[in-house]
């Protein structure tokens, strides 16, 4: 596990995370008998290669992608039945603490955050998606992050495949997170700032200045958007007397060009950097972490298992970089947490436990 990742110092503070307990060890690599521990613990249980949370997960994000894109049931495989289920949670549900574009043409559930910046570009504020939002991460975290959110499962997916991954050290992962917070500060601003535009009359100038980002200055670099958006609403050749399609201009604009080659760009880098698009970019993420820190479901460290001087799987694996030794045992209140529980899942000592505060 420990060669997957570059070492790291363990120096700076992070201002997303609780200051480190004195006395806890730096970066170690994983020792034999943790090794073995793993093998011995597999061994023991081999269905646990295949029943355990990872695998469980996995299912999970496939079905909540589907889920989330439901109208693509009945458009391409027709299953009315399948999106009428889907149909009924959205009633219940409209928007989840994800990152989800409300006009997507085969969206069935919304995010929060894109809800919401596009409810106070129209003057209005968002009562009903806020108070949603927050019954949600104050119970859960961020959990729909780890388990729903559609960009973080292709992140997810294309992290799969063993390689040597990319560990930012402490400190530079800690300005790195501050970046969201930045683009959170400036999407709100301008979408309260065209929302009042819009009330007082005066929003034409704003509107023409701001063009693509009017609605949502995040849309247009949002990869969501541009997926589940941009791309379903572009004409795609189906037959050969369509293929004329692929001339229109725009298809091929340098706007459009650039937009796709960011999203590329976005799940390459994730090959090596695990979510780090949700670490460093996503001011959805960094929102919903104002109110997650404190959630009611959480993780914690068993002390009787748990040897963080010799031992470091669980900070190796999660994919959010959160350095968890530096946590109290009782409660790791990590702001960044998505409540994955990779580290749980590779844990050799068993010493990860959900807590209920």
């Amino acid at each position: 596990m420990a060669e997957d990742v570059d070492r790291v110092d363990e120096t700076g503070t992070d201002d997303e995370e609780s200051e480190p307990e004195e006395g806890m060890p730096e970066d170690v690599p994983e020792t034999v008998e943790t090794k073995e521990a793993r093998k011995i613990s597999l061994r023991s249980n081999p269905l646990g290669f295949i029943l355990n949370i990872r695998m469980l997960r996995r299912i999970f994000q496939i079905l909540a992608f589907i889920g989330i894109n439901g109208y693509i049931l009945l458009a391409w495989f027709h299953m009315p039945n399948v999106q009428a289920f889907w149909l009924s949670i959205w009633q219940n549900l409209p928007t989840l603490p994800i990152l989800a574009p409300l006009e997507a043409p085969f969206g069935v559930i919304a995010g929060s955050f894109d809800t919401m910046i596009r409810e106070f570009a129209t003057g209005f504020f968002p009562f009903f998606t806020i108070g949603a939002m927050l019954i949600i991460v104050v119970i859960v975290g961020r959990a729909p992050c780890g388990w729903i959110c559609p960009i973080g499962t292709i992140q997810d997916f294309i992290t799969l495949p063993k390689r040597t991954k990319i560990r930012p050290t402490q400190g530079t992962e800690q300005e790195l997170r501050k970046v969201k917070a930045y683009i959170f500060v400036i999407v709100a601003f301008l979408a309260v700032w065209v929302g009042f535009a819009r009330l007082t009359g005066t929003a034409g100038a704003l509107e023409n200045a701001l063009g693509d980002f009017v609605n949502d200055a995040f849309a247009p670099l949002n990869p969501a958007y541009i997926l589940f958006v941009l791309l379903p609403g572009q004409r795609w050749p189906t037959s050969l007397e369509t293929l004329w399609y692929f001339t229109d201009p725009n298809l091929w604009s340098i706007w459009a060009l650039l937009q796709m080659v960011f999203v590329i760009f976005v799940f390459l880098v994730s090959f090596w950097v695990p979510r780090w698009f949700c670490r460093w970019l996503c001011p959805a993420g960094w929102f919903y972490s104002i109110f997650s820190r404190d959630a009611l479901i959480g993780i914690g460290r068993n002390p009787a298992r748990c040897t963080p001087d010799t031992c470091n799987v669980c900070e190796v694996v999660c994919p959010m970089n959160i350095r968890i030794r530096k946590y109290p045992y009782k409660h790791m209140y990590s702001p960044d947490c998505i409540m994955c529980l990779e580290c749980k899942s590779h844990c050799p000592n068993n010493a990860i436990i959900l807590k209920f505060s």
